[in-house]
C-alpha cells in the first residue's frame, strides 16, 4: 500500500514538473512577445486589498502585469528570498504545493514594490532601516528594480489610541524617501496621496475604515492612481497620463 502511495505521489511529481516545465516556457514566450512588466507588492492587508492582479485593467495599463504577496509582519525576508527563486517555487509538504505544480510557475518581476503597514509602528526603526537595505540589496542584485512604499498613515483618532505610532511611521517615511534619493530608488508615496493637510500628516478620514487604520475603496481609487503616476517616471513601458493622475494629494 505504502509502495502504491510513494508511486502515485512520484508520478504526480512527475507530471506536475513537466506542466510547470512546459507552461514556463509558454510564459516566457509571450512575455517576450508582449514586453509586459511584472510587479510585485510584498506587503499585508492594505495590500491584498488592494486587489493589484486587476490594476492593470482598471487604469487601462496593458504593459503591466501585477500580483501582490502577503508577508504579515514588517520583516520580509523569507518573501523576498522567494520572490528571488522564481520561476521555482519553495517546497513545502502541503496539498497546495502539490496542486501548485499544475499551475502556471510565479513570474520572476521586473519590480518590486516594498511595503509596510501601520500595525508595525512603534517599533525598531534602526532594525527596519536595515532590513530594508538588505531586501533592496538582494533583490537589486537580480536586477529587479525596486520601488519604496511610505506607510499609509492613521487618524488621528487611531494616533491618540496608540501611542508614537504615528510619529515613528512617519519617521520612517522620511527615511525611506531619504534612503530611495539616495540609491536611486522610486517612491510609492502613500502618505503622501492619503494623509491630511494638517502638520500631523493623518490619514484622512474620508479614506479611512472604521478602525482608523485600513483603508476605503475611495482610498484605493487614490492609490491606483499614486501608483500610475509612480511607474510613468520609472524605465517602464509607458502609461498614457489620465486626467487623475495629474491631480496632487
Amino acid at each position: 500500500m505504502r509502495v502504491a502511495v510513494r508511486i502515485l505521489v512520484t508520478g504526480t511529481l512527475v507530471i506536475g514538473l513537466a506542466f510547470m516545465i512546459k507552461r514556463h516556457s509558454a510564459d516566457i514566450n509571450m512575455s517576450q512577445a508582449g514586453k509586459v512588466t511584472h510587479i510585485v507588492l510584498i506587503g499585508a492587508s492594505i495590500g491584498q486589498s488592494w486587489q493589484l492582479a486587476e490594476w492593470p485593467a482598471r487604469v487601462k495599463a496593458s504593459g503591466f502585469s501585477a500580483e501582490s504577496v502577503p508577508a504579515w509582519q514588517f520583516d520580509k525576508s523569507e518573501v523576498v528570498e522567494e520572490i528571488l527563486m522564481r520561476p521555482a517555487r519553495k517546497f513545502h509538504p502541503t496539498r497546495t504545493y502539490l496542486k501548485s505544480l499544475f499551475q502556471a510557475p510565479p513570474r520572476k518581476p521586473e519590480i518590486v514594490i516594498l511595503k509596510e503597514c501601520s500595525s508595525y509602528f512603534p517599533g525598531d526603526l534602526l532594525t527596519y532601516q536595515r532590513s530594508v537595505e538588505g531586501w533592496v540589496s538582494r533583490l537589486e542584485a537580480k536586477r529587479i528594480k525596486v520601488i519604496l512604499a511610505t506607510v499609509v498613515p492613521v487618524t488621528r483618532s487611531r494616533a491618540a489610541q496608540d501611542r508614537g505610532k504615528q510619529e515613528t511611521l512617519l519617521k520612517y517615511n522620511e527615511w525611506a524617501r531619504e534612503f530611495a534619493s539616495q540609491h536611486g530608488l522610486k517612491v510609492l508615496d502613500l502618505e503622501s496621496a492619503l494623509r491630511s493637510d494638517d502638520s500631523g500628516k493623518y490619514l484622512r478620514e474620508e479614506f479611512a475604515a472604521s478602525d482608523g487604520s485600513h483603508l476605503n475603496s475611495a482610498a484605493y481609487s487614490v492609490l491606483d492612481e499614486t501608483l500610475r503616476s509612480a511607474l510613468c517616471e520609472t524605465q517602464t513601458p509607458v502609461i498614457p497620463a489620465s486626467p487623475a493622475s495629474m491631480v496632487t494629494h
